[in-house]
């Protein structure tokens, strides 16, 4: 076991370098403003349960774990495939955005998933030109040639492009191509703007200025709701396409107790979450889903 870590004495509590000091915080006109540890902490179980919160944290934190599993299985059964490599990045992607939405970041937070929904429109791509399109091993050489060129920064393609090509490969049909496209309009929209929460309220460091730094953060529950909207919206999907995709996975132990943990998470409030990607999961069971029957 390491050395416990001495907090006085680490950058994050910078006595000197204020914007770097993570624990700051307004000691005198507001609990709600400081930086992204002081936040975080901020969020206690407790609190989190008086301000009704927990299927927009606790949920969220359960959410990414099951879907380690989940991924880990397929990508276990599957590792030259292109998609599971490109889900253990999205993976830590959404970590990265559950950690910001904790800590005060709640438009960086959104705006990586937006990157994370990209970035599983190509896996699926990538899937599609190489099970529905490739005929012989010299197609297969040019889907490689594309994978290996995007994972450098080439190969550029517009979402409508990657649905559409999606779509005829059989993975989704019109009416989820159109969905998907509003979600990645609704993930668009936090990419261009500046001091705005999701909820479209400027944040104001007025209240701050006794922490000296322009850039330390205002805790705001509507904003951290909607970020979990996203987030929840989001890895339901994948989730579910994944599932489907690699179906012998789901007789995995782990990915049965990450089934299993998921129900008892959602189940309760899917009829407030309406979101019918969560309802299918809901009925996976090792078996094939409606959805999944009817293909």
């Amino acid at each position: 076991m390491g050395e416990k870590t001495d907090l006085k004495d680490c950058c994050a509590c910078c006595p000197e370098t204020t914007c770097i000091n993570l624990f700051i915080h307004d000691k005198k006109d507001s609990e709600s403003i400081g930086g992204e540890l002081y936040l975080y902490k901020r969020l206690n179980h407790s609190w989190i349960k008086n301000e009704n919160l927990e299927k927009h944290v606790c949920a969220n934190g359960r959410l990414l774990d099951c879907a380690c599993s989940i991924v880990e299985a397929a990508h276990e059964q599957q590792k030259e495939d292109y998609l599971t490599k490109i889900c253990i990045e999205i993976l830590r992607d959404m970590k990265a955005s559950l950690y910001l939405a904790l800590s005060g970041h709640y438009r960086q937070a959104i705006l990586i998933q937006r990157c994370v929904f990209e970035n599983f429109l190509y896996g699926l791509y990538f899937h599609a030109e190489l099970y529905s399109f490739s005929k012989n091993d010299d197609d297969k050489t040019q889907v490689h040639g594309n994978f290996m060129s995007w994972i450098n920064g080439g190969f550029p393609k517009s979402d409508a492009y990657l649905r559409d090509i999606i779509e005829r490969g059989g993975i989704i049909g019109k009416a989820e191509n159109k969905e998907w496209g509003t979600l990645f309009n609704q993930l668009s929209k936090f990419v261009h703007t500046i001091r705005h929460t999701p909820t479209g309220e400027s944040i104001t460091c007025g209240k701050a200025e006794p922490c000296g730094c322009e850039a330390v953060l205002e805790f705001d529950k509507n904003s951290l709701i909607e970020w979990s909207v996203y987030y929840q919206k989001l890895f339901f999907l994948i989730l579910y396409e994944l599932l489907i995709l690699y179906p012998s996975i789901k007789k995995d132990k782990d990915v049965k107790q990450a089934l299993q943990d998921i129900r008892t998470e959602f189940k309760g409030i899917k009829g407030e979450l309406n979101n019918h990607y969560l309802d299918e999961l809901l009925k996976m069971r090792g078996g094939k889903s409606n959805i999944e029957m009817k293909q």
